[in-house]
């Protein structure tokens, strides 16, 4: 296979940029034939970086060296980062031309995991990427929560009349429309996760790490997204207006139902084992609440992802710990058609959703709504964040 692979050595910087498109970086364009030129080992000259129009900056928090690398081969452009051992999140962050890198890129990944081997990402071939694209890399040495993208569209939120044993809160349904869109966690905020952002574990349930953290208050739930967003920014992590959140409550129904219409995002039942709940009392959307005798009834919350994930990829979206949401309780769905709503301007009680641990299947129904005092705190209830841009 042709190809033009350019190394580059560097430290203790911010970022790395790297990108041309193919036709630039191929000496003699893409009709080359024969092997292509590699660097000589080591650093590149400052000419050869100038004339290839690449720039390379590495992030201060990298271990003492680090080696990027973009490579090219007959069919695409792709980035490849070298081995990383150093703890933290490597953030890769991608856009079709450098201005808008600098402004407004996307999140191309994110991981916890140390490099053991080459990472290879090939440039996007959506959102304005040809065979071009804008690179930089940044390290946080920080745990980063997994995040999924949920694409913009237009979802029915609430329960409808046949749904049985449905709360009169749950409804009317509602077409919502999500006019951008924006990233949620895999899972829900972890022990771990928050110990390591805020210092301490109000769980009840420790021992686990990996247990989702409880006993947080709204606003214990609030400052964790805006430390963490302070944090990855000063590392230049994030994107320019970024910033983590929690997500409104049509953001969490429309990302738990993973384009599903049913009382579930697994279908129209939630039977015992297949989520962390009160698997006695079942619940079937055409019958209601069923008893089953033979059914685990959970006596604390599961470490999170212990259950199949919904279409999206999204782990725990019925039961296990309830989840605080951005918006003001209001007692009903506004009906009709709206866009990007996020709830009263006012108001007494937060929006919490999902269901926990010890709730009956109908409690954990995607359209199953209740209320929270901000300044509850229960082992019951955690959060999980939203990443999204120009958003409160």
């Amino acid at each position: 296979m042709k190809h033009l692979v350019i190394e580059s050595i560097a430290s203790h910087h911010v970022g790395v940029n790297t990108g041309d498109s193919l036709a630039a970086l191929t000496p003699r364009g893409r009709g080359r034939t024969g092997p292509s030129p590699r660097p000589r080992a080591g650093r590149p000259s400052l000419l050869a970086l100038a004339l290839m129009g690449l720039q390379i900056m590495t992030a201060a928090s990298f271990a003492a060296t680090v080696t990027l690398r973009l490579e090219l081969t007959t069919n695409a452009t792709c980035l490849v980062v070298s081995p990383i051992s150093a703890p933290g999140a490597l953030f890769i962050l991608a856009a079709p031309d450098l201005t808008s890198l600098l402004v407004a890129p996307s999140v191309l990944l994110l991981t916890n995991t140390p490099l053991t081997n080459e990472l290879r990402l090939p440039v996007p071939s959506v959102g304005g990427f040809s065979n071009q694209g804008f690179f930089r890399a940044a390290h946080w040495a920080g745990l980063a929560p997994a995040l999924v993208d949920i694409p913009a569209g237009t979802f029915l939120m609430g329960a409808p009349p046949s749904e049985a044993e449905r709360f009169v809160w749950d409804g009317p349904q509602t077409e919502v429309a999500i006019t951008y869109s924006f990233k949620i966690g895999k899972f829900e905020i972890t022990q771990a996760e928050y110990q390591a952002l805020m210092g301490n574990n109000p769980s009840y349930f420790t021992g686990i790490s990996n247990r989702p953290v409880e006993q947080v208050t709204w606003t214990n739930a609030m400052d964790y997204c805006a430390r963490l967003t302070a944090a990855q920014r000063l590392a230049g992590c994030l994107p320019a207006g970024w910033a983590y959140r929690l997500p409104t409550e049509a953001e969490w129904e429309c990302a738990c139902r993973a384009g599903t219409s049913t009382a579930f995002a697994y279908g129209p039942a939630l039977r015992s084992g297949m989520a962390t709940f009160n698997g006695r009392e079942e619940y079937d959307a055409t019958i209601g609440t069923e008893f089953n005798p033979a059914g685990v009834a959970a006596a604390k919350p599961s470490v999170v992802g212990g259950y199949a994930p919904n279409a999206w990829g999204l782990f725990d979206m019925h039961g296990n710990v309830w989840e605080w949401c951005q918006d003001w309780w209001a007692g009903q769905l506004p009906g009709g058609s709206v866009a990007d709503p996020e709830g009263p301007s006012s108001g007494l009680n937060r929006v919490v959703r999902g269901g926990c641990w010890y709730n009956d299947g109908r409690i954990c129904r995607s359209a199953c709504r209740a209320a929270g005092d901000p300044g509850y705190r229960g082992n019951d209830l955690g959060f999980r964040i939203v990443l999204a841009p120009g958003r409160p």
